[in-house]
Order: structure tokens, then sequence, then C-alpha cells
């Protein structure tokens, strides 16, 4: 198991593995909350740091080949509203057990300081959107931000200069075309430590990215008096995200957007802020295809700066999406199922080139081969047999009807797309 102490200043490293120190090594967001909204409170404070501890442990602890390793992890956090917090450590442990498939401990110990008093709110009729600069964030903000009720948009951005600029074009954007709305950053990151050998960035999953994203949109709505967050808009497919096959269940398979932490997060975060908060994701029973339809007809030019591919960071310049990956798929066939050619510059061209000839343990050839496998399945399979191949539609925070009938919409979206590539049809047989 690996072991973090979070020290704030003037407190001990308790003998941990790794210590993570408040604005030496590990950044919390606070100097940009407080640049947008003033000073946080100790709450808010308390909060920022837990989030931003737990993504920090979990960059720092490398999952292993295929992602397929459950760790453990060990975190030590001091905070000065330990008595409003401290019962909340177990809810947090299972979020993020949901999140990444590990096992977390989560202690949170009281420091010196002056706990945040009862804080009343006017509460108006405004949203708060996380805008992460993917196309379904990006649809949101369109759908949104034209509608009566002000809209803010929320983002996080660590070292990646790529999602931080492209965040920011989409935004300025959008402005010229009529939808204006006010962006909040917030940096959110570490960095390495060679006092005791912490790498900061060994492990690129991120699975709990969603728990400090969350905390960082409840913060901001917060401030704005809002009642409601808008979730990280995610298409279904990607934020029910059912394994492809038996090989991806576990870690392999992203939680993030999942309804079941949607629903933790907001019951975790209504009890810590006293306030009930309110999380929807409006794009829950959609495919991405539908998500992106007002995008693809009125916006279409925001469609190539908007950022899709889990491995942007690590790309070569004026390459924006690696072509190989899970969503770099999901997100040519929502495209090409509207427009061809797709905008997007992918770093190869599988469709094109073929992945047959590629080796068994290749990505882009397994990655492919599992998204054909899970087509024909949500083709095939009766809806008795889809939920005994997968057993969590039986979450009661879904309508396990309604979600099959999304992935078989998916199902013919990706047949029709994917049929117009020789190299592809096949696996489709």
């Amino acid at each position: 198991m690996s072991s973090f102490f979070i020290r704030r200043s003037g407190t001990e490293n308790g003998g941990c593995d790794h210590v993570l120190e408040v604005d030496g090594n590990l950044f919390t967001g606070e100097r940009d909350f407080e640049s947008a909204f003033g000073p946080p409170t100790s709450l808010e404070s308390d909060l920022l740091l837990i989030g931003s501890a737990v993504l920090a442990a979990d960059r720092a602890s490398e999952r292993g080949e295929r992602e397929d390793h459950a760790r453990g992890i060990q975190l030590t956090i001091p905070v000065v509203n330990a008595g409003r917090l401290s019962n909340l450590s177990g809810d947090i442990e299972n979020i993020l057990r949901i999140l990444s498939n590990d096992g977390w401990q989560i202690e949170l110990q009281q420091v010196s300081g002056s706990p945040e008093n009862t804080v009343s709110h006017q509460e108006n009729n405004g949203r708060t959107l996380l805008f992460s600069g993917g196309m379904d964030s990006l649809a949101a903000a369109v759908d949104f931000g034209r509608a009566a009720e002000p809209l803010q948009l929320v983002s996080h951005k660590t070292h990646n200069q790529r999602t931080d600029r492209g965040q920011r074009d989409l935004v300025n954007l959008l402005s010229t075309k009529g939808v204006n709305l006010p962006h909040h950053q917030f940096f959110v990151s570490s960095r390495d430590s060679h006092s005791d050998d912490f790498q900061h960035d060994v492990e690129n999953s991120q699975r709990t990215r969603s728990f400090l994203f969350l905390i960082l949109g409840a913060l901001a709505a917060r401030r704005a008096n809002h009642s409601e967050i808008v979730y990280l808009a995610e298409n279904g497919q990607m934020a029910i995200h059912l394994p492809l096959t038996e090989g991806r269940i576990g870690a392999f398979s992203t939680h993030t957007a999942h309804p079941d932490v949607v629903s933790a997060m907001q019951n975790f975060l209504s009890a810590a802020l006293s306030k009930q908060v309110q999380i929807t994701n409006p794009y829950l029973y959609k495919t991405k295809a539908e998500v992106i339809k007002t995008l693809v007809s009125d916006f279409r030019d925001c469609v190539a700066l908007s950022q899709s591919c889990w491995r942007n960071a690590h790309l070569p310049s004026g390459i924006t999406h690696c072509g190989s990956c899970i969503p770099c798929f999901v997100r040519r066939i929502a495209i090409e199922f509207w427009i061809q050619p797709d905008p997007t510059v992918y770093m190869e061209n599988y469709w094109v080139d073929g992945i047959s000839s590629r080796e068994p343990e290749d990505d882009a050839r397994r990655n492919m081969a599992d998204l054909s496998e899970f087509v024909v399945k949500m083709e095939t399979l009766s809806p008795e047999e889809v939920m005994s191949n997968w057993p969590e539609l039986y979450s009661t925070n879904l309508d396990s009807v309604r979600v099959i009938e999304m992935y078989r919409r998916f199902a013919a979206e990706a047949r029709q797309v994917l049929s117009a590539y020789a190299p592809m049809t096949p696996l489709l047989s």
C-alpha cells in the first residue's frame, strides 16, 4: 500500500511514504478560487485540499500494465472542519473505490483553525457546467448557454497546456457566435519531489479526476448561489461505460461519470456543505452522436477544437488525437455519423490503413476488436441476455430499458460508420 501525507505549514509527515506539501509540490486550486470568488472559507479550503490530494495520490500510484492492477492507497489529510468531514471518510472511500477499483484509506486529521460557520444561501436558477473541453461539455455549453438561466463554466487544468489552451479557445470561439459565458479555470495538480522520490505523473488513467472536478463545480455553484450543477455532461455510452468485454471488467473501465458515482457524490457534497446539491447529467440516455447533433449543424468549427483523447498530452505538435483509444473511436463514430470527413487530426488512421496486420497485443487492434464485439452483442442479444451479461444494469440509479435502447442505437451508428471502411467490416460479422 502506498501512503501519502498532506502537509500544511507546521504539520509532521507521520512516517508516510510520500509527503505532499501545499504550494510546494501540491497545488489545490485555492489561488484561482480566490481570484474568482474571493478568499475561500476554511471548509472550502478543506474540500479543495481533499480533492487535490486524492488526484495527486492517484496520479502518483502506478497501476500496472493494461490498468489491471488494484492498488492500495492510504491518504492522511489535515482539515480544519474535521467535526463535519471526518464522518464522511467512509463515503469518500466508497466513491473512490467505485471510481478507481482500488482500496482507499482516508484519514482526516484535525488541525487548528476556525471552522466555517453556517452559511446562508440565496438560491437562483443558474447552473454550473463542468467544462472539460470535450464534445459533450461543449454541446452542453451550447444547449444550456442559450437558455434563459445564467450558466457558468468550471474547468480543471493541470500542466497539460493543450487542454488548458483548448478550453480557452473553445470559450472564445463560442463568444464569437453569441454564446458568452463566464469561465473559471482552476489549476489543480502536483509536481515531482526529489526529497522522497515522489513522481507526480506515473499513472495516466486518473480515474478519480471527477471526484475533484465535482468538488470544484459544487464550490463554484455555491458561490454563485446556483441551485443546480449540470454534471460534466457525458453521453450515455461513456457515462455508464459498460465493459466492452469481460477482459475490461474492473479498473480497465472508467466510471468517472457513472450514475452511481453521481448519486454518491451528490450525497457526499450535500452533507459536506450542509446544503442540498443537485447533480444531473442531461445526456445520460443519449449516444455521443445524438449529443453532438447541434454542434455539427451550427458549431462545426468548434468540433475540431474539442478534446476527447486520453493521450493528448503526449502527442506531437499539430496532432490532437491518437486515433487508437476507445474515446477516439467513439468520437469518430459520432462525428462521421453526421459529417465526413472528420476534421479531427489523428496521429494514425487505423480505419483506412487496417489493423489486422498488427500484433494481437497492439492497443488499436485490441480496442477495435473489443468495440466490434460489443456492437455485435448489442445488436443480437435479447434484453434479458444483456442484463445477464452486464448485471451492473440493475443499479437503482439508472433505467435499464433506456440504457439498452441507447446502446442499441449506438450499435446501429457504429455499424453504419465502420461499414464504410473495408478493413473494419470483417470485425462486425
